[in-house]
C-alpha cells in the first residue's frame, strides 16, 4: 500500500472515531434537553397541587417531580459535558495527526487530507464551520483558495464568529438555565438541599469547562478558514 494510501486510510478512521465522538454528544445533549423541557415549561397543577406525568402516567407530588427531574438534569449534564468534551479532544487528536502527515499538494484529483476527514466525519449539532467556509464559493477548495480576496476570507472569519457565539449560547446557555432553574424551582431543606446544591454546582462547573474548551478551539478553526484547506 502506497504511502498516500495509508494516510486516507488513517484520516477515514479518525473520521470515524470523531463521527462516533459527535454521535455521542448529539445524543446527550437531546436527552439533556428533553428532560430540561420538563423542568422548566410550565405546568398546571392538578389536583391538590400534583403534577400531571406525560403519556398518562399518573399524578405525583409537585416537590418530588421538580426534585427527581433536578436529579436527573444533573446526571445528564455531567454526562453531556463529558461526551462534548471527548468530542474536542477526538478533533484535536486528529487535526494533530492528520497535520503530522504533511501539507503535500493534491495529485490526480485527490483531495487535502482535511477536506477528506471534514466529507468523512459526522457533524455534531454545534459544528458551524462549513457554513462559514462554504460562503467562500468556488475559493474554499484547492487550489482556488490560494486567491481567495482578503475581504472573502474575512468575511468568512466573521460569519464563523457570528454563528459559533449563537450556536455556543443556545448549545450551552439553554442546559445551564434549565439546571438553575430546576434548582430554584426544588422544595427542599436540610442536608438534601445542600446535596442538591453542590451537585448542581458541579454540573455548572462541568458546563462551563466544556464550553471554555470549545472557545479555546475556535482559533485553531478560524486559522484554517483565514489561511483555506492548504494551511498547515
Amino acid at each position: 500500500m502506497s504511502e498516500d494510501r495509508e494516510h486516507r486510510v488513517l484520516v477515514r478512521e479518525l473520521a470515524d472515531g470523531v463521527s462516533t465522538q459527535a454521535h455521542v454528544a448529539n445524543s446527550a445533549w437531546i436527552a439533556l434537553m428533553t428532560v430540561a423541557l420538563l423542568a422548566v415549561l410550565p405546568r398546571a397543577p392538578a389536583d391538590h397541587g400534583d403534577v400531571s406525568l406525560p403519556f398518562s402516567l399518573g399524578q405525583v407530588d409537585q416537590n418530588w417531580f421538580q426534585t427527581v427531574v433536578f436529579c436527573i438534569l444533573l446526571v445528564l449534564s455531567i454526562a453531556f459535558a463529558s461526551a462534548h468534551a471527548q468530542q474536542v479532544r477526538a478533533l484535536k487528536l486528529a487535526h494533530s495527526t492528520i497535520d503530522s502527515l504533511g501539507k503535500g499538494l493534491p495529485t490526480n484529483g485527490q483531495i487535502y487530507l482535511r477536506e477528506g476527514f471534514d466529507m468523512w466525519s459526522k457533524p455534531s449539532l454545534i459544528r458551524v464551520a462549513p457554513l462559514a467556509q462554504s460562503l467562500k464559493g468556488k475559493y474554499q477548495f484547492f487550489p482556488e483558495s490560494q486567491n481567495c480576496p482578503t475581504w472573502l476570507r474575512l468575511a468568512s472569519v466573521v460569519y464563523y464568529v457570528l454563528l459559533k457565539l449563537a450556536s455556543l449560547i443556545v448549545y450551552f446557555g439553554l442546559p445551564s438555565w434549565a439546571l438553575w432553574k430546576a434548582h430554584a424551582s426544588v422544595s427542599v431543606s436540610g442536608g438534601l438541599w445542600g446535596a442538591l446544591a453542590l451537585g448542581g454546582f458541579l454540573a455548572g462547573l462541568a458546563l462551563f469547562q466544556v464550553l471554555l474548551i470549545d472557545v479555546a478551539y475556535s482559533p485553531k478553526v478560524l486559522k484554517h478558514l483565514w489561511h483555506g484547506p492548504d494551511s498547515p
